[in-house]
C-alpha cells in the first residue's frame, strides 16, 4: 500500500486548493492512501489564524513590504539561506507534531505544494521520494534551498536549458506538468447550459468579476464603472470570504444585471457560462481559467507571485490588463472583438493542462523508495 503525504501551507488560498486538487486525484487510484496537512494547524494554540490572518492584512494594508520580502529571497542567495534557516528555528513546534504524525502513518512518499512545507521536514524523512508543486507562474528559488527529487512546474516559465542547469547543480529534476486543478474543470459544460443551471439569459454576454477566494483587489471601483451600461449584460461578482467587500457592494444596489454573490464552490460552471473573467492574477484562477480557455482582464496584482503571473500571462498573450477609469469600454471592446478572444483562447490552449493532478501523480509514483529507508 502506498501512502502519500500531501503538505501545504494555507498562506491564501491557492497552495491548499492545489492540494485538494491532488487528494482527489490519488483517492481515485487503487492502492493509494493518501493525507493531506495543512502545516498552520500544527502551530499550537490559537496562533494559527492570527498568522494567516497577519498575512493576508501584510498583503493588503502593507504590500510593498510583502514586495521587498518577496524581491530579497529571489535575488540574494545569502537572504535565501538565512530565510530557510530562519524558517527551520522558529518552525521546531510544527516539525515536532509532524514528527510524530509521519511516525504514526509511515508514509512512502511526500508531496509539498508550498516550499517552505519542504523545509520543515523532518531530517530522516527528506530520504523519502519528495515532490514540489509549483502553483504561481514564477520559479522562485526558495524553492531549492531544499529541493526536492521533482519539482513540477508550469509550461513555458524556463527554457530547457535552464531546467537543465538546475538538474545538474543540484540534482533536482524539473517537469513541466502544469499546475494541479480540480478535475471539474476539464469537464466542460456548453455555455447556454451553464447560464440556465445559473438562472442567467441565455443570450445576453456574461463578465464573471473575482477577487480570489480572500476578495482582494479593487473590485468595488472596477464593478462600479462597468455597472454604467446601456448594453444587455450581466455581471457575477464573487467576492470570496471578504464580507466587508460583500456589503458594501450590496449597499450599492447595482440593479438586477450586477449579481454580487459571495464564496461559491461553483467557480466551474460559473467559467462554462462567462465570456470574459476579470481578476487578480492568482495561480489557482489563471490556471482554472486557462483549462476552460476563458478569456481574462487582470487588474492590480499582489507585488511578487501574482506580479510574476501577470507577467507570464502577458508575455504568453493569454490575456490584457484592465485599467482604472477605462475598465467599461476595456470590457466592451473585448466582447465585440471574437478575433481577439479567439487569440487568447488559442495560446491558453498551449498552456493549459487540464490533467496536471494526474500527470503529477504519475511522476510521484514513479518515484523510487530508497532500500536503506527502514520505515
Amino acid at each position: 500500500m502506498e501512502r502519500v503525504l500531501i503538505l501545504s501551507m494555507g498562506f491564501g488560498t491557492g497552495h491548499n486548493a492545489a492540494a485538494r486538487a491532488l487528494v482527489k486525484e490519488f483517492q481515485g487510484t487503487a492502492g493509494i492512501d493518501v493525507r493531506m496537512i495543512d502545516l498552520l494547524h500544527l502551530i499550537p494554540g490559537k496562533s494559527h489564524p492570527y498568522l494567516q490572518s497577519g498575512y493576508n492584512q501584510m498583503l493588503i494594508k502593507f504590500p510593498r513590504v510583502y514586495h521587498y520580502l518577496y524581491g530579497w529571497t529571489y535575488q540574494s542567495r545569502v537572504i535565501r539561506y538565512v530565510s530557510g534557516e530562519l524558517i527551520e528555528k522558529i518552525g521546531w513546534t510544527i516539525r515536532k507534531k509532524l514528527s510524530s504524525l509521519l511516525r504514526e502513518w509511515q508514509p512512502t512518499r511526500i508531496v509539498a505544494t508550498h516550499p517552505f512545507s519542504l523545509l520543515l521536514i523532518p531530517t530522516k524523512w527528506r530520504q523519502l521520494p519528495t515532490i514540489g508543486v509549483m502553483t504561481d507562474y514564477e520559479l522562485h528559488p526558495l524553492w531549492l534551498v531544499q529541493p526536492p527529487k521533482v519539482l513540477c512546474v508550469p509550461k513555458g516559465i524556463v527554457d530547457q536549458a535552464h531546467l537543465d542547469r538546475i538538474r545538474w547543480q543540484i540534482g533536482c529534476r524539473i517537469i513541466e506538468t502544469g499546475i494541479p486543478t480540480d478535475s471539474v474543470f476539464s469537464k466542460r459544460v456548453p455555455k447556454q447550459t451553464a447560464r440556465e443551471r445559473l438562472g442567467l439569459a441565455t443570450e445576453e454576454p456574461v463578465v464573471l468579476v473575482m477577487g480570489g477566494g480572500l476578495g482582494l483587489g479593487p473590485l468595488d471601483g472596477i464593478v462600479s464603472e462597468i455597472s454604467c451600461t446601456d448594453r444587455p449584460l450581466q455581471v457575477i461578482v464573487l467576492t470570496g470570504k471578504n464580507e466587508d467587500l460583500y456589503e458594501k457592494l450590496i449597499e450599492k444596489n447595482y440593479g438586477p444585471h450586477i449579481q454580487i454573490k459571495r464564496y461559491r464552490k461553483d467557480i466551474s460552471l460559473l467559467m462554462d457560462a462567462a465570456d470574459l473573467l476579470i481578476t487578480k492574477p492568482g495561480g489557482l484562477t489563471i490556471a482554472e481559467a486557462m483549462v476552460k480557455q476563458l478569456p481574462m482582464l487582470l487588474f492590480t496584482p499582489l507585488p511578487g507571485h501574482e506580479q510574476a503571473n501577470q507577467e507570464y500571462l502577458l508575455f504568453h498573450r493569454v490575456a490584457d490588463v484592465i485599467h482604472s477609469g477605462s475598465a467599461y469600454q476595456q470590457v466592451i471592446a473585448l466582447l465585440d472583438n471574437e478575433t481577439i478572444r479567439k487569440r487568447m483562447q488559442y495560446y491558453q490552449s498551449k498552456l493549459a493542462v487540464a490533467d496536471a493532478a494526474k500527470r503529477i501523480k504519475e511522476e510521484t509514483l514513479r518515484l523510487d523508495v530508497p532500500r536503506y529507508f527502514v520505515l
